[in-house]
């Protein structure tokens, strides 16, 4: 029977740019050369009947470790998920015999110091052993491998968005993506924003040039307010200014994680979340020290340095820092940051492991670096003043993360951290133009913000009939004391013809708001995983409160108290092959500020999507394909009361329908590579100002991403590594009656190391290019327009030992 090819039907009838159609094609190509290149063909499963003892008839063949242990797992009808770097060069004698799924495991890997770890129903993780051992019964002092657990390449196998603790990938009935520490060094990140920019579903800099912050959205929906985790626990903000700042050397991987995600990590936006996952200590880590130099007057030096504190390696420490200094594209907006994270992790007893994360930052850029937008041109002049215009920033944390196995089907985890910041954010305003005189304002936003997070939680692994279950059950607690000034003043005039940055501004002492807030955060919810047979199933509930309360030195006082209940379920089918299938249902809530003109608060928008998507990940590789269909629409939007002009009322709605494409692959020794295309039609679905039907603004239908890394195996260039990516971002809206709009746009980003090895062992050099051939964009929203950051250079030296 002749077969049809399947033609997604939002592509069907959208014309693509002719731009765009190069991208895809280029995309397409890495798509096409993942799958030949590493795949490592489905073995047929071995008949398994069951022998008198309960176990199976296993037959494999002597070879290579990496191959019989997939094997192995295919016919066990287990997943086994693993590092490719820890079987390189090993064999194994193979096998022929019953067994049971943890008997044949341990035979496999008999002299190697590899064990494998339970993570959930049939899915288990491969990872080295600690060498203390205590007998009877026999106990393995180990730490528990979880989705923080350092990964050597740009593909990690392990998520905390199934259940905070470590899900496979292939196995997670929702779209992940997952950025490592090997990626973010690659491209020389110096922002998650960078990090992220190449993940399917992500848009980035949609406010140009600005070092304050990580400006992200996932599926259209902005995540730097309400969906900034690190740890798994949230990083909270003011709703002013005062942000939480990740310097992105300091994490071990960060994970978008795409769609509602509030029956695990409450409220968020209905895009999804960026959760953070820290440096901390670990197995045969290993320690770097660099020094960087660069254009716009970038110097940087940042080192990673871990150990052991006593000789049974049950306690071991990490302490990583960075300090920079340097201006950015517009020479008196600076971007400087200094950063100390130590972590120790600590091995309690055989059974409990404590982590302590800890980290101190300081950061200085501008208060507002836009440059001057005379009418709708937006110019190259900065309207501030160097000794005035700045954003200070102060913070520190300290947390835990504890675990407790009562025994191999129960444990108990919990995370803590308190922090707090404080942020001074101070600008002069430009006004009115007089020939080449600009009118100035002074304001500043002065914030201190404390916070308290927890997350305690219990994972019970039972069985029930044919049924194997993965239970969650948790209780989430956040607190959040701030408070707020908003003052502006008086600035002398700057003349555009002959600036003087370096004026006299007194600190703006009219005060337009003095606010003290609190905001009081539990959540209670309940999960179950299930496998049955190569099913999976995902069932889960959690009910939220949230307690908000703002004085004002009026001496007035408004209370808000909202809550909501949030589900997830989701069925995903998992081939022997290694591809799998799944569908999924979730739903969220945000709360908002504010009352109606009755003087009724205001509900919390709410969120709800349906997805469907086919994970590949071929037997034995390190490659893991992925597409994603889904339909996301957030409701409880504000919108125009059409009975009193004055009032809004709750009856909007956005309605984002998208596909995601998505590539990660460590191809083989020498190539490494991440691609991805995003297609998102967001639309005003419901609306009373004029706007329903119209696109949502700055959300570009068409992205598309690819990035390769290749090191040189030719003797003659042996040390030698090329990486490279280009992103596509389409045109988008700018104004909501979408009769303005953003141009389509490239970028392309270059990099080149050379590793000293048999020369000067662990040294390495590396030079890398961002918009290597200094594309110029801007961007515009609602009439405010901001360009993007041009070509730098980086150069670095660094030592690995």
């Amino acid at each position: 029977m002749k077969s049809t090819p399947y033609t997604s039907p939002i592509l069907t009838h959208t014309a693509i740019p002719k731009p765009l159609a190069q991208a895809i094609h280029a995309l397409s190509l890495g798509f096409a050369l993942a799958t030949p290149l590493l795949s490592v063909h489905a073995m047929a499963a071995v008949e398994a009947p069951t022998s008198q003892q309960g176990g199976q008839h296993i037959n494999i063949q002597p070879g290579s470790l990496s191959q019989a242990l997939s094997q192995y797992a295919a016919s066990a009808g287990v997943v086994l998920s693993f590092d490719a770097s820890l079987t390189d060069s090993l064999t194994s004698p193979g096998l022929n015999g019953y067994y049971s799924v943890e008997e044949g495991f341990k035979h496999l890997l008999l002299h190697t110091n590899l064990v494998v770890s339970q993570q959930g129903p049939s899915t288990y993780l491969l990872h080295r052993q600690n060498s203390q051992v205590e007998l009877s019964p026999v106990i393995i002092k180990g730490r528990t491998t979880s989705a923080s657990a350092p990964v050597s390449g740009y593909l990690a196998n392990l998520t905390t968005a199934g259940n905070k603790s470590g899900t496979p990938l292939l196995e997670t009935a929702n779209s992940v993506s997952v950025v490592t520490s090997r990626q973010i060094a690659d491209r020389k990140a110096l922002s998650v924003e960078e990090a992220v920019a190449y993940s399917s579903g992500v848009s980035v800099s949609n406010s140009g040039l600005d070092p304050r912050y990580d400006q992200i959205k996932i599926r259209g929906y902005a995540v730097t307010t309400d969906a900034d985790f690190l740890d798994g626990l949230r990083q909270p903000n003011t709703g002013w200014l005062s942000y939480f700042a990740t310097e992105p050397y300091t994490l071990e991987q960060i994970e978008v994680i795409k769609g509602p995600e509030s029956m695990l990590f409450g409220q968020l936006s209905p895009g999804g979340l960026v959760n953070r996952i820290s440096k901390r200590p670990g197995d045969n880590q290993k320690q770097e020290i660099q020094l960087q130099a660069g254009s716009h007057n970038h110097v940087q030096g940042q080192f990673d340095i871990n150990g052991n504190l006593d000789e049974a390696e049950e306690l071991r420490f990490r302490i990583v820092g960075l300090q920079r200094d340097a201006d950015t594209d517009i020479e008196q907006v600076n971007n400087d940051i200094r950063v100390l994270s130590p972590s120790l992790s600590w091995a309690l007893s055989p059974k409990t492991d404590l982590t302590l994360l800890t980290h101190y930052l300081e950061r200085e850029t501008s208060g507002s670096p836009r440059p001057y937008q005379d009418g709708d041109s937006l110019t190259h002049f900065w309207s501030g003043d160097e000794d005035f215009d700045k954003l200070d920033q102060q913070q520190w944390s300290v947390g835990y993360e504890l675990e407790h196995r009562f025994s191999e089907n129960l444990k108990l985890q919990q995370n803590l951290r308190y922090g707090s910041v404080d942020t001074i954010n101070q600008y002069a305003s430009a006004g009115a133009r007089t020939g080449t005189l600009i009118e100035r304002t002074s304001y500043g936003v002065y914030e201190n913000m404390d916070m308290l997070s927890t997350d305690t939680r219990l994972n019970a692994l039972l069985t029930t009939g044919n049924m194997e279950h993965s239970f969650t059950a948790g209780f989430d607690f956040a607190r959040i004391d701030y408070g707020v000034e908003y003052a502006y003043g008086t600035a002398p005039d700057i003349d555009m013809s002959n600036p003087d940055y370096h004026q006299n501004i007194e600190r703006p002492n009219t005060v337009l708001m003095d606010v003290d807030g609190k905001v009081h955060r539990k959540g209670l919810y309940l999960q179950d995983l299930i496998s049955l047979g190569n099913w999976r199933f995902t069932a889960g509930i959690r009910h939220d409160r949230a307690e908000k309360q703002l004085s004002y030195s009026s001496g007035s006082t408004t209370r808000q108290d909202d809550s909501k209940s949030t589900y997830r379920a989701g069925a995903l089918y998992l081939f022997p092959s290694g591809i799998s299938t799944y569908a999924s249902y979730a739903t969220s809530f945000l709360p908002q500020s504010g009352t109606n003109a009755y003087g009724d608060t205001f509900l919390p928008t709410e969120g709800e999507q349906i997805e469907v998507g086919i994970k590949y990940q071929p037997e034995g590789s390190n490659t893991l394909l992925t597409a994603a269909l889904y339909q996301l629409t957030e409701s409880n939007r504000l919108t125009q009361d059409p009975d009193n002009s004055i009032n809004r009322i709750q009856s909007g709605e956005v309605r984002s329908r998208g596909l995601e494409l998505e590539a990660i692959s460590d191809l083989n020794d020498s190539l490494s590579m991440t691609a991805s295309y995003t297609f998102t039609d967001a639309k005003q679905t419901e609306n009373n100002d004029g706007y329903q039907g119209k696109q949502a603004i700055n959300t570009p239908k068409h992205l598309a991403s690819l990035w390769l890394d290749y090191r040189f195996q030719e003797p003659t260039l042996q040390g030698l590594a090329l990486s490279g990516g280009v992103r596509y971002i389409g045109s988008e809206y700018s104004d909501y009656a979408n009769t303005q709009k953003n141009d389509r746009y490239s970028l392309v980003d270059l990099g080149l190391r050379y590793d000293l090895s048999g020369q000067l062992d662990g040294v390495q050099l590396g030079l890398n290019a961002k918009n290597l051939f200094d594309k110029e964009h801007i961007v515009c929203a609602t009439g405010y327009c901001y360009r993007n950051a041009g070509r730098s250079l980086i150069g670095s030296l660094s030592y690995h030992w």
